[in-house]
């Protein structure tokens, strides 16, 4: 694991650390404040208590000094020292010697609807704070894995870019190195035509390499600013791709590696130039991973006409599968990738492909190697 991600993987683990030890807290002093008040609820009856006590002591000792007559001046002096007590006659003969002070019934009630309260009041905060936990935690994990993939997004396409320019670097200096070199070789040496024609056939052939290589960057330009115009025509697919394969073969010699099997008489509506462009990635592609033969098939039924391009090459993982058509991404480091390229070809060829509302795939060839395999709708 390099060093941004492991302290990345460190700060998340910290963040949820903290937020789970401050939900804990706030639960803790939610139990806390619970049993804060059912003590203070019971000191509120301690003090009823040591109320009656007095009551019953002070009543006592009016009695013993006969200051009552009767229970009715007896119960106005109760009511009027001790309204919030009630006093219970136990013995009704001589009523007097036995009586009862106690709470009123209202007190044990409010008392029982005090406790309640209390108990319903920590339940719903206990819900509370598991309903709100459980939500922060998942927009806490929601928000550390965006922002975690947006960080490995970020640092993927910066080293991505940093290949693209190694990559263009190298692929713009060698057709301009060469090309020098021929010219100087003309200047200073007297060849013969023949060897002139090869210098110069050669020097085309770098010069076309550049063009093409201008032309894809400006293409790939024009893709993702969503300024490139289709001009949809019919067009015969089975002579144009016959076109395509011939002028791509003939200069590089590949006439014999390169297997046709293309149905005739196929038409489509789309773009000449991009089916061009595609055709032309892909056999480039294929040229890059594989010494072998490449298979380029045509065919088409009542729903789809298919464009299908395969080598017996090395293959591609599925992880690199998935990245493939993403602007810039090559397979392997620059540093150690043998391959020519910018990473920009496939990128080219996806965009192309979703102007004409197709669909491209990625399989596995047999017994080895790749098949890209462009489907368009009829």
């Amino acid at each position: 694991m390099n060093k941004p991600r492991l302290i990345f993987v460190f700060l998340s683990i910290y963040i949820i650390a903290a937020f789970s030890w401050w939900g804990f807290e706030h639960f803790r002093n939610s139990i806390t404040i619970n049993v804060l008040e059912k003590e203070k609820s019971s000191l509120n009856t301690q003090a009823d208590e040591i109320l009656c006590y007095k009551a019953s002591t002070d009543i006592g000792e009016e009695i013993r000094q006969d200051n009552f007559i009767d229970t009715a001046q007896l119960n106005r002096y109760f009511k009027k020292n001790y309204n919030t007590l009630e006093l219970v006659y136990v013995d009704t003969i001589n009523p007097f010697n036995g009586y009862l002070i106690r709470p009123k019934e209202e007190a044990y009630v409010k008392l029982q609807k005090q406790i309640d309260a209390a108990n319903i009041k920590l339940s719903k905060k206990k819900w509370m704070y598991a309903t709100e936990g459980i939500v922060m935690i998942i927009l806490l994990f929601w928000g550390i894995l965006w922002v975690y993939r947006t960080f490995e997004k970020s640092i993927k396409l910066n080293l991505q870019q940093n290949n693209f320019l190694l990559s263009v670097t190298h692929e713009l200096k060698t057709p301009i190195a060469s090309v020098k070199l021929y010219l100087e070789t003309l200047l200073k040496r007297d060849l013969d035509k023949e060897q002139q024609h090869t210098i110069l056939k050669n020097s085309i052939n770098d010069t076309n390499r550049l063009r093409v290589l201008v032309e894809n960057l400006l293409l790939s330009a024009q893709l993702e600013t969503n300024h490139y115009e289709p001009l949809m025509t019919q067009i015969n697919l089975s002579e144009l791709l016959h076109k395509i394969i011939d002028q791509y073969a003939e200069p590089r010699n590949l006439q014999e590696r390169i297997i046709k099997n293309i149905e005739h008489q196929v038409f489509i509506t789309a773009d000449e130039f991009a089916i061009e462009t595609i055709v032309i990635n892909l056999l480039t592609n294929a040229e890059k991973y594989s010494d072998q033969n490449i298979t380029i098939l045509l065919k088409s039924d009542n729903k789809h006409v298919i464009i299908s391009i395969s080598d017996l090459g090395i293959g591609i993982a599925d992880d690199d599968k998935q990245r493939l058509f993403d602007k810039f991404y090559r397979v392997g480091e620059e540093q150690t990738r043998k391959t020519k390229g910018t990473g920009l070809g496939l990128f080219i060829v996806k965009k192309l492909v979703n102007i004409h509302y197709a669909t491209i795939e990625v399989k596995n060839n047999h017994p080895n190697g790749t098949n890209f395999e462009v489907s368009f709708n009829v």
